[in-house]
């Protein structure tokens, strides 16, 4: 038997209109999740933008992007103004303030604990010297400078360390400085000449200087100036000075373990005195030493030898001071 199904045109439009409702149905849903997630992307873009203007719009327009200064870039930066405001500070040596005067002091007791740095500069009629220090205000000091000696001395009784311990500035009249410790606490700097001077001190503040200028001054010294070399400074006695009995000899040193040789040495070659001395320091600073030989007799010219025998071979390393007997 065949069994014949006969297709009617009211079924056929009812099926056709079910599949178009179904395939209309799946789209909605789609384009609903699009449009849903198109809209959260669009929320996490707007945070973020949101955020990172935030961030950037509370800062300074120094702070926006923040980042270390080099050394040299804070050099570049600070030391023109630092410069300027000394200048603005200073008279011109013709405007006076240059005296010969043998002592001077200031400061403030317990200003400053380091010197943190010394600079010199060349200026029309002098040249200058600055000690700078930790701290805005400058420390109490002295000065001492003995008539016709050809040096000042500042002593600096509250300051503990130092950054910075000698070096030749090669000036016309400023010739080079030693920082030293101060067997009586403190430090001390020597600044010397090259001849005969007249000086200026000024105080700055903001960081704390004490700004030491020279000009040159007519005559001659009365003294010769210090025998001075590499790591050795003999402060006394002077060349060609005339030397007998207690011998005083002083000075200061950067000799292996603070430890320093004396020797008198005869015409001949021959150790007429030896002496050894430990200085006040030697590695973080020039340390200070002071003591006497006995002077015996002897014909025509003898040479006191200040310094340390060589740790490699032995040989002697230092200075020397040519004397005459005085007796």
């Amino acid at each position: 038997m065949i069994i014949r199904i006969r297709q009617t045109p009211g079924l056929a439009l009812f099926g056709l209109a079910l599949f178009a409702l179904l395939v209309l149905s799946s789209c909605a849903r789609q384009g609903g999740s699009e449009e849903s997630a198109g809209r959260q992307n669009d929320r996490v873009r707007e945070d973020t933008a949101v955020q990172t203007v935030s961030e950037e719009s509370s800062r300074s327009p120094t702070e926006a992007a923040p980042r270390e200064k080099s050394f040299a870039e804070r050099t570049v930066e600070e030391s023109p103004d630092r410069g300027k405001k000394e200048e603005q500070a200073t008279p011109s040596a013709g405007e006076g303030g240059f005296t010969a005067a043998p002592e001077a002091s200031g400061g403030e007791e317990g200003a400053a604990r380091t010197i943190a740095e010394v600079r010199f500069g060349r200026h029309q009629g002098y040249e200058r010297a600055v000690i700078e220090f930790d701290s805005p205000r400058v420390p109490r000091w002295s000065l001492s400078t003995p008539l016709g000696e050809g040096y000042s001395r500042i002593s600096l009784p509250d300051i503990e360390t130092a950054r910075q311990t000698g070096g030749d500035f090669g000036g016309q009249i400023m010739a080079d400085y030693y920082v030293v410790r101060n067997p009586q606490g403190g430090f001390f700097v020597d600044v010397f000449a090259t001849g005969p001077f007249r000086y200026r001190l000024l105080e700055l503040q903001n960081p704390g200087r004490l700004v030491l200028d020279y000009a040159p001054a007519g005559g001659s010294l009365a003294r010769p100036l210090p025998v001075r070399g590499e790591r050795n400074v003999v402060m006394e006695p002077r060349p060609g000075q005339a030397v007998s009995g207690t011998l005083v000899v002083s000075g200061y040193s950067r000799n292996f373990e603070a430890l320093t040789t004396v020797l008198l040495q005869g015409p001949d070659g021959s150790v007429l005195a030896r002496k050894n001395v430990t200085a006040s320091a030697w590695s973080e600073a020039w340390g200070y030493f002071e003591t006497t030989v006995e002077v015996p007799p002897f014909r025509g010219e003898a040479t006191l030898l200040v310094g340390a025998e060589s740790p490699r071979d032995g040989t002697f390393q230092g200075i020397e001071v040519p004397v005459v007997y005085g007796g």
